[in-house]
């Protein structure tokens, strides 16, 4: 297994919340809140040291005729996922009451 440190960082407003993940993108995020469950996967396109993420998803990103899919938004996007240098930020537009962290199992 890899000893790599994650760190997960939540906060959660009163109209948001925000969910940065650094030191990996190879996790995926799932949100409960007010308005359901919701599946963020890391970013697509990333240059990935371990040879791919086994979340990344032909969901991701923007869905047909440029509307948001529930799997994240699209770029410039005021919720979904954004990649930051040494990770990833979601971002989910209420307050949650619940989320979780699913790493991959690594070849």
């Amino acid at each position: 297994m890899d000893d790599t440190e994650i760190n997960v960082d939540a906060r959660i407003a009163e109209d948001r919340t925000v969910i940065d993940v650094t030191g990996t993108r190879d996790v995926a995020v799932v949100v409960r809140s007010e308005g359901g469950e919701r599946i963020y996967l890391p970013p697509e396109g990333f240059d990935d040291p371990v040879g791919g993420s086994p979340y990344t998803s032909p969901y991701q990103g923007a869905g047909a005729g440029g509307e948001e899919s529930p799997y994240g938004g699209t770029t410039g996007s005021t919720r979904g996922v954004m990649e930051t240098a040494d990770g990833f930020r979601v971002t989910h537009p209420e307050p949650v009451s619940e989320f979780d962290v699913f790493r991959g199992a690594g070849d």
